[in-house]
């Protein structure tokens, strides 16, 4: 059974958004921290912080916890804890089950949000009652580079949708989303290893939600040269295949999408590791 503790019950203005982050062993509570502050600092902070725990985590993490559950600033912080890592989409699925807003902010336990980021996102959603997911520009950063290199994308709909046919262009960790459109897709799928997101972001567009993107950086992203070897190996490969296989079963990809993308990610997958920094490097700004 999850172990849920309301740690903190401060009453404030409700303004129906629920954070959603998960958090493991491997973290520290630096990093933690600093997720958390930018998330409590924002100018229009959020109802609840749902953190989960996926797996045992260190006493620095749980001195984090502690802090900032006693915060005063608020947002209610529930804390939802595993008995063993289960990995990032069952551990988001688990969270989202005590998600009770209108919407649903993604963040992960080491990046940093820009202050106005939810008061803009939000802004939006209620200028625009028709769309389902709105995310931001981000930039990357990392121990290893002094500079920051910024993620863009496209900003309009149609624009989003025709480029994620070819690659991931939405930063998973800024998106604002409808609990609703989230939950009735089924939330989140492990069935493609780390492409949760990506694969996310296909099932919602073939469900009719409507996307777009904020031209502004509204997080910092954390990166290393551990997190992209990761993604260059065979196993990251194989799900590749599988999970452009499905795009293609279901429509969302074209044959000739479907074999020019396979062919790309082939190369781009089994590169070496600074000839895939390369790649990354063209497409950043």
């Amino acid at each position: 059974m999850n172990d849920i503790s309301n740690i903190n019950l401060q009453p404030r203005v409700k303004n129906g958004v629920n954070v959603l982050m998960s958090t493991h062993k491997g973290e520290n509570g630096k990093n933690l921290a600093e997720a958390l502050e930018s998330i409590y600092a924002q100018t229009l902070p959020p109802d609840r912080v749902v953190l989960v725990l996926d797996g045992h985590v260190g006493t620095d993490q749980h001195d984090v916890i502690g802090t900032y559950g006693a915060d005063s600033r608020g947002p209610d912080l529930t804390i939802v804890s595993l008995p063993s890592n289960s990995g990032l989409a069952s551990a988001l699925n688990a969270g989202l089950a005590y998600c009770d807003g209108e919407f649903v902010m993604r963040m992960d336990s080491d990046d940093i949000c820009m202050p106005d980021r939810l008061a803009l996102q939000l802004a939006y959603f209620n200028e625009h009652p028709k769309m389902d997911v709105i995310s931001s520009w981000a930039s990357e950063f990392s121990a290893n580079d002094t500079t920051e290199k910024m993620k863009v994308s496209p900003t309009e709909h149609d624009a989003l949708a025709m480029a994620l046919r070819w690659r991931n262009v939405i930063a998973h960790s800024a998106i604002l989303i409808r609990t609703e459109a989230l939950k009735k897709v089924g939330g989140y799928r492990a069935d493609f290893g780390l492409l949760e997101d990506y694969d996310l972001w296909v099932r919602l567009l073939t469900a009719g939600s409507q996307f777009h993107v904020l031209p502004k950086v509204l997080l910092r992203i954390r990166t290393s040269l551990a997190q992209r070897g990761r993604r260059g190996n065979l196993a990251y490969l194989r799900n590749e295949i599988r999970f452009r296989s499905e795009c293609l079963r279901i429509g969302f990809l074209t044959r000739s999408q479907f074999v020019a993308t396979l062919f790309l990610y082939a190369m781009f997958r089994l590169a070496g590791p600074m000839l895939r920094n390369q790649f990354y490097a063209l497409a950043r700004t």
